[in-house]
């Protein structure tokens, strides 16, 4: 089981609030890694942290916001009107 330094940047990732995103510091590395958190997890850390989560010990998880996707390039284009013999 890696060894929990600290834990930042908690945000929900869905309106189920199932999942949650954080940035995870680790004793046993040197940077900050982004993590993606739920209870069923099979890594003792992880769920660790999920049940420590819940419970503030990280601060207050930020509510999950829809952002809509980008729209898509409209990709219809005028082709031109070709009329009378067409010879090679």
């Amino acid at each position: 089981m890696l060894n929990i330094e600290y834990v930042k940047n908690l945000q929900w990732e869905n309106a189920e609030k199932n999942y949650f995103s954080c940035v995870v510091k680790y004793k046993e590395f040197l940077e900050e890694l982004p993590a993606g958190i739920n209870g069923i997890d099979p890594e003792k850390h992880i769920r660790a942290i999920w049940e420590n989560a819940l419970i503030g010990a990280y601060g207050e998880i930020a509510d999950w916001v829809y952002v809509a996707p980008p729209p898509s390039p409209n990709y219809k284009q005028s082709q031109p009107v070709i009329t009378g013999l067409q010879t090679l």
